[in-house]
C-alpha cells in the first residue's frame, strides 16, 4: 500500500519496536505554486518505555535530516505542549461550508473499498485545488478508504467519472473527497449526489470548484502544527484524507 514517499522510524529494545515516528515526503500545492513538505505521523512510545525521551531522540533525528523542509502534522490534545519544543507552531485550518439545497431522488451507487474501481478513482483522478492540495498523497488516501471508517461512504458517479466519499447527518452533508477522472464542475456534481433533504455541505479539504460559492468557517478539529513555514496559511482545510 505504502509507496517510497513512506519512511518509518523507530527505536528497538530486544527486538520490538518501543518507540516510533512515520514520515511521508509530500508534493504539495500551494497558491498555485508546488513545495516538497513533511507529514508526520504514528508518534507513539509504548507505555512501559515512556519517560525514556525516545520520542524526542527520533524528533529531533528527522528534523535534523529535514531542516528546511515544511513539516506539518495532526496532534492529540494530551500532546499540545510536546510539539512546540522542536520549533513547531500551533496553526488553525479552517472548514469550507456552503449553503445547498440538496434533495435528489436517486439510488446510490456504491463502491466496495477494496473495489478496483476505488484504486483507479485515487490514483488517476486530474481534480486538484491550486490553493492548497496535496498531489502524491494516493497511498494516504488508500490508507484511509482501507481503515474500515468509510466504507459506506463511497459513492461513483459513472456520469461523471467520479468517486465521492460523504457522510450525511442531518441536514449536513460531509463531502471527504472527490476524485474525478474528469473536472465536472459543482454545479453538475450536485445533480448526481445521492442525498436528500441536504442544507448545508461541509469540505474536508479545500475545494476547487470555480462555481462555487463557499465560506470558512472556524470549527473544532485536531489539532495541527507546522514548522518552517513562515508565512501566513490563509483560509485553507488541509485535506483529511491526506493527514498520515
Amino acid at each position: 500500500m505504502w509507496d517510497d514517499n513512506y519512511e518509518n522510524y523507530a527505536i528497538l529494545k530486544n527486538n520490538e519496536i518501543v518507540s516510533n515516528i512515520c514520515v511521508f515526503k509530500q508534493q504539495i500545492i500551494f497558491n498555485q505554486q508546488q513545495y516538497q513538505a513533511l507529514s508526520i505521523g504514528a508518534v507513539a512510545t509504548k507505555k512501559e518505555y515512556r519517560g525514556n525521551g525516545y520520542s524526542r531522540i527520533l524528533m529531533e533525528y528527522i528534523i535534523d535530516k529535514y531542516q528546511r523542509i515544511p513539516i506539518f502534522l495532526s496532534a492529540d490534545d494530551n500532546v499540545l505542549d510536546f510539539y512546540p519544543k522542536f520549533g513547531f507552531r500551533r496553526a488553525y485550518d479552517k472548514l469550507p461550508v456552503c449553503e445547498c439545497d440538496l434533495n435528489n431522488d436517486l439510488k446510490p451507487q456504491k463502491l466496495k473499498y477494496d473495489e478496483q474501481a476505488v484504486w483507479n478513482y485515487v490514483y488517476n483522478h486530474i481534480n486538484f485545488s491550486k490553493k492548497f492540495d496535496c498531489l502524491n498523497t494516493a497511498s494516504v488516501n488508500i490508507f484511509h478508504i482501507h481503515l474500515g471508517y468509510l466504507k459506506d461512504c463511497l459513492y461513483e458517479i459513472p456520469e461523471l467519472k467520479t468517486m465521492v466519499i460523504a457522510r450525511q447527518n442531518g441536514a449536513t452533508l460531509k463531502i471527504i473527497g472527490i476524485f474525478s477522472l474528469k473536472e465536472p464542475s459543482f454545479n453538475q456534481l450536485i445533480k448526481f449526489l445521492p442525498f436528500k433533504n441536504v442544507k448545508k455541505i461541509e469540505f474536508a479539504f479545500t475545494p476547487h470548484f470555480s462555481d462555487l460559492d463557499y465560506k470558512m468557517q472556524e470549527y473544532k478539529g485536531d489539532p495541527f502544527f507546522v514548522r518552517n513555514i513562515n508565512c501566513d496559511l490563509g483560509d485553507i482545510k488541509f485535506p483529511e484524507l491526506s493527514i498520515t
